[in-house]
């Protein structure tokens, strides 16, 4: 879920970064400079996403056990 969460913020954070700097400042914008903060966005989500792939790199070979529920309690992922 924190994943999702960092994904869909690095490509919404400039935007309302923007959207809220124009309101504190009151300045009635022009035009939204789609190409910049669009561009800022992709490049957040690329940062996320190589973080992602070094930071939750399991080693070849091993198997996933999933969570499971045993006698009332949750058993908790492994990697085997």
């Amino acid at each position: 879920m924190l994943k999702k969460i960092l994904i869909i913020a690095s490509i919404v954070t400039p935007f309302l970064l923007y959207y809220i700097s124009n309101v504190l400042v009151k300045k009635t914008p022009k035009q939204w400079p789609i190409v910049k903060l669009a561009s800022a966005s992709l490049l957040l989500l690329l940062i996320v996403l190589v973080s992602y792939r070094f930071a939750y790199d399991a080693p070849a070979g091993l198997q996933y056990t999933p969570p499971k529920l045993e006698n009332g309690k949750v058993i908790s992922p492994k990697l085997n």
